[in-house]
């Protein structure tokens, strides 16, 4: 099982929050992206060759930062559920209260998974899973395009 709840679980997915004093309206949250953030982002927009802003850190060498974004808290669920399920999650819950979510990954026991759907079944909001026909998109079933 993993979880997202905060801008800081968004890391290991490639978006790392700097600061919200970047933003004069104090909304949002300056984020440098690597190519694995950039590639979320675009997976969850719906876009091609998104074209962050200047990155701000370097990162490492084996994951350089390759650009920036201002998010605002209210993306972390969105977000959260994209990089769940491209983590490998083969289902990804919205909490009903607050932010975040929560996937299950093939690996877990399936009793346990029961267990705690049943437990926390009233904090569990909607379930998020690729079941669609071509993944993360359906196919237009006139002319079989998928984008």
């Amino acid at each position: 099982m993993k979880t997202i709840s905060c801008f800081e679980d968004l890391s290991p997915h490639g978006i790392i929050p700097l600061t919200g004093e970047a933003c004069g309206l104090s909304y949002r949250v300056l984020c440098d992206v690597t190519a694995k953030g950039k590639k979320l982002l675009e997976k969850a927009l719906g876009l091609k060759d998104l074209g962050p802003a200047e990155n701000w850190n370097r990162g490492s060498e084996a994951d350089p930062h390759i650009g920036s974004v201002m998010l605002t808290v209210d993306l972390i669920t969105f977000l959260g559920v994209f990089a769940l399920l491209e983590a490998g999650c083969k289902e990804v819950w919205t909490q009903k209260e607050g932010r975040g979510v929560v996937g299950f990954e093939p690996s877990d026991d399936p009793q346990k998974v029961d267990a705690y759907k049943s437990v926390f079944a009233d904090r569990l909001g909607r379930r998020f899973g690729y079941f669609g026909t071509a993944g993360d998109r359906n196919v237009h079933v006139f002319t079989g395009r998928v984008q």
